[in-house]
This record gives C-alpha cells, structure tokens and sequence, in this order.
C-alpha cells in the first residue's frame, strides 16, 4: 500500500509522450519542471509512450534506452511510478507485455499484469494513512484493436473491476472511493459538449461515429481553464464500463489521455470524467499548453484535480523551436488528413477554374 505523507495524496498524470529513438529535451523539461513543482507521490504514465516504427523496428535496446529516458525524472526522484499501455506502444514492434518486462527492470516502477482478463498491467494499487486503504487506484488497458477504430475496455475487464470492488467492500465492510486511469476516453466524454452548427466559434469536427458533426465545450459542466481543441476520439464501442462504475458510486473520477489537444474535465452523473494533454513534443500537441495532470486526494476522502502547462512551468523558451513548428501543423489523426487534403485540392481545384475563365474571357 502507498502511504499518504501529509494530509494529501499526489498522483501525477502524464499522458501521450508518443516519443521516437531519441526523447525531446522539451519533454523532459516539462516533465521535471512538473515533478519539482508538486513533488507527487505517485506517477501514471498513461499510455502511448513510445511509437513510430520505423524508429524502433522491433529492437529492445532501443526501445529500453527510451523507456529508460522517459522515466528517469521520476526514477532520480525515487517516485513510484506505474503504466497503461495506448494505441500506439506496441507500433515499436514489441508487445505490450514484451515492453512491461523492461518496466519490470526499472527501480520503482510498481506496476503489475493481471492475467485473468484482456490487456496488459490491469492492476490496482491501494492508498491509505493507515491499516486500511483510503482510496483504489484502477489502472486499466483500454486495448489497441485498430480493426474497429479505438478499442475500449472489455467485457471481462469490467467483471475484473466488478469482483475486485465488490471483494474490497466485502473485506472492510464499505466501499473505497476509486480513481480510474486508462489511455482511451469514455464515450460519456461528449455529455460535457455541446453540438453545435459548423460556423460556431471554437467548434470542432466529429469523426468516426461522429462524423460531420460539431462540438464546443459546455462551458456550464467543465473546468473554466479547459479546452478542446479536437474532437473526443472516443471507442467504437461503448462496452458498458461507465454503468459499471456508476453501480455502487464509489468512483470518484476517471481520467484519460489519446487526444493530445484536449484538457478539460466535469461531471457526468457524479463521476468526474477528464482529458490530460499530451505531454510529448515529438508529436503534435496543445503548443505551450503540453502539459500534465494532478489528481490530488485527500484524507477525508474528497479529491482534487488540475492540468500544469508548458507555459506557466517553463516558459516560453524551447531547445527544439523547429520541431515545435513542424508539429504544430500536423494533423492530429487520418481523418484530419484527409480532410486536409481535400480541402487543398479543393482550393486548387477552383483557382484553376478561375484561370481559366480568366484566360478564356480575357486571353
């Protein structure tokens, strides 16, 4: 069990690193800009650490050597940290449960991989001040099927988390407030927005299940400082898992990471639903809003939760300014690409037109 220290207990998210064969220097400086700001407890790296390929092409060394790099802040801190694998860490040419051994090599890492249901390092980890655990922390994979669009979390998991609460309840006679982290967002998400007509300032594109239609914030349900800068890429499938975690109302918060340029959370049938930012720089992102995200639980069972930003950690100042440039127009999934690409030939399409009416009229 991790112990509270003080009257607070710190879990510090940090979400979508996405980093290649060589981690940005920007990446770092915001991650140890972060950990000497609150000097958390414990860290969650949230999934999608690692991915491209062809940086990667199966070799473990490398892939080690990333790893190693990526958590080195918190390791030299001596900080128990802990994973959830996303959609894109097993792109590297190792498995999920090929890169949890080497997580399982590194000084402080407390994860661990429940084999009696789908995923890799479903797991649990108690919080208390005493004999007793205070507060559950799920760790949960929420699985990298591409076939059907985003995976979500699956059936069996959801009996895993079921049995697990129900067996604590029956262990000490009540329920633990839980806190749940995983890659992939619920689709209950899109209850903190608003659809909206395309032309609405702010709005942002649906996708996948969405597509073609329009979204803002509902500024009445989330945070005053979060933001959406794109569309929840939510799972094909809702399995289930939020009426899961509404039966017995002893799940405080969950929180999520996948779309880089979203950070925002709010209620949803009490249950405060959250997105945390990408805090990679080899990847597109928020800009200067990169950041991570502070779950703060206290004795008397309530908790807390905020984002922290490049920004306002470190500054304005950057080692890699053409990187940040290059990936700031990046499109954020395939989608956007393509609707991107039709916009540009669309554009190229009718200044050719104009050409040549000109031509024909005044050639």
């Amino acid at each position: 069990m991790l112990k509270f220290k003080n009257e607070t207990f710190k879990i510090m998210q940090i979400a979508d690193t996405q980093e290649g064969a060589k981690v940005s220097p920007d990446t770092l400086k915001l991650i140890n800009a972060a950990l000497d700001r609150e000097e958390p407890d414990l860290v969650v790296y949230s999934g999608d650490q690692i991915w491209k390929k062809t940086s990667f092409r199966g070799n473990k060394d490398k892939v080690r050597r990333v790893l190693e790099a990526l958590t080195e802040p918190v390791r030299s801190r001596n900080i128990p940290f802990t994973v959830c694998f996303g959609n894109h860490d097993r792109q590297v040419g190792l498995t999920n449960r090929e890169q949890f051994e080497i997580y399982k090599e590194l000084d402080g890492f407390i994860g661990e991989d429940n084999a009696d249901c789908d995923g890799c390092a479903n797991h649990i980890i108690e919080i208390g001040s005493g004999e007793e655990p205070d507060f559950l922390l799920y760790v949960i994979d929420s699985n990298s099927s591409l076939e059907i669009g985003y995976d979500c979390v699956h059936k069996n998991q959801i009996e895993w988390y079921r049995k697990n609460r129900d067996e604590y309840e029956k262990k000490y006679g009540r329920l633990i407030p839980s806190i749940v982290i995983q890659h992939i967002p619920l689709c209950e998400v899109f209850e903190l927005l608003t659809e909206v007509k395309k032309n609405t300032d702010g709005a942002v594109r649906g996708f996948r299940t969405h597509a073609n239609r329009f979204y803002i914030l509902n500024r009445d349900k989330v945070n005053a400082e979060g933001f959406m800068k794109e569309s929840p890429a939510d799972p094909q499938e809702n399995s289930g898992e939020f009426a899961a975690f509404k039966e017995k109302g002893e799940v405080l918060g969950v929180y999520f990471g996948h779309d880089h340029n979203n950070s925002f959370n709010g209620r949803v049938d009490g249950i405060d639903l959250g997105y945390t930012q990408g805090a990679g720089f080899h990847v597109y992102g928020p800009g200067l809003d990169r950041g991570v995200r502070i779950i703060e639980l206290k004795k008397d069972g309530s908790f807390d939760t905020y984002d922290l930003r490049y920004r306002n950690l470190v500054g304005k100042k950057l080692d890699e300014p053409v990187h940040y440039a290059l990936y700031q127009i990046m499109p954020t999934n395939t989608y956007d690409a393509m609707i991107r690409i039709a916009r540009f030939f669309s554009v190229v399409g009718i200044a050719a037109v104009v050409i040549i009416m000109l031509l024909f009229f005044f050639g």
